[in-house]
């Protein structure tokens, strides 16, 4: 008797239910959303709700409970909408998601590069909807669009979710093999989106104070843009309203190797500060950013690896 493999039928056990969660209107979704994805989620499971305190208490505590208290539930209300949306990636027509996901970007100066045969990169958090932003990426730009993601452990829903992040021309690729795909190029000038946003390690990782605290940053994104002599844009995700979003690119450098050590990272931090205190509850509050301590030791910051 052949052996059964539970990560297989997990997969065409909800595969059905997932596609034909895609396929429903918007207003069933946000139906779906409202009255069953976030009672579930806050009210009963309490998904991470001690997280989610905690990180908003030590990031605005100016605030009073009350209104953190109110950014917290519309971050829940905001968690079952990306879920939904997300899912509806998987059908949705490129024309209705170039609709709800607009750019605003200087498209003389990207226009520039690319007949400069110069590569760029996006930098980003983990705010609005990003996985829209994902899929559109090569769809809004003449260069070619890319970036790295983070492998699922069951290889048929990270196959769905690749394919679903891919179907618009955006090429996605295993986060280990970053340099490789950038070292290998495509067959035009291409851009990369680069998510800095994580908890990093403390003693490989930039400090600064974001939020109120001590914070730590990957070096990954200015250690590329050095390397590779990639200017670096900013992408500002706001929500205009419910389902539809704008990107704004904002300029951090045109001359990544000119800049202070840090100054691409710290210029990151500053702008992603600016977006969260505008729109608080579209960031991903349930995820534990600040789980690493600044060393106590530590005199300053490492300098920049030289390339």
């Amino acid at each position: 008797m052949p052996k059964i493999n539970p990560t297989t039928i997990s997969f065409y056990l909800l595969y059905p239910v997932l596609l034909g969660i895609s396929i429903l209107p918007f207003p069933v979704l946000y139906f779906i959303s409202d009255y069953f994805l976030y009672p579930i989620l806050y009210l009963f499971i309490g998904y991470r709700k001690k997280v989610v305190s905690e990180n908003l208490k030590n990031a605005f505590p100016d605030k009073s409970e009350e209104e953190r208290k109110g950014i917290e539930k519309r971050f829940y209300h905001f968690l079952c909408d990306l879920f939904v949306e997300t899912l509806k990636g998987i059908t949705i027509s490129e024309k209705e998601l170039l609709k709800r996901c607009v750019y605003e970007f200087d498209s003389d100066l990207t226009d520039k590069w690319y007949r400069e045969q110069r590569n760029f990169i996006v930098t980003l958090g983990h705010f609005g909807n990003y996985e829209w932003l994902a899929m559109t990426l090569d769809a809004k730009f003449k260069h070619k669009g890319s970036g790295p993601f983070h492998k699922m452990k069951n290889p048929y829903f990270n196959g769905m979710f690749a394919k679903m992040r891919m179907k618009f021309g955006t090429h996605m690729y295993p986060t280990y093999e970053t340099y490789k795909r950038i070292e290998k190029g495509y067959d035009r000038p291409f851009l990369v989106g680069l998510a800095n946003d994580q908890s990093a390690p403390p003693l490989k990782s930039y400090w600064t104070t974001f939020l109120n605290q001590d914070t730590s940053f990957f070096y990954g994104t200015e250690k590329v843009a050095v390397q590779f002599d990639m200017p670096v844009l900013f992408c500002a995700i706001e929500r205009t309203k419910r389902g539809y979003y704008k990107a704004v690119y904002k300029l951090i450098s045109d001359d990544p190797k000119g800049e202070k050590a840090n100054s691409t990272i710290e210029k990151h931090a500053r702008l992603l500060e600016t977006q969260i205190n505008i729109q608080p509850e579209l960031w991903l509050w349930s995820h534990r950013r600040w789980k690493h301590k600044k060393p106590e030791k530590k005199n300053g910051n490492p300098v920049r690896a030289k390339n």
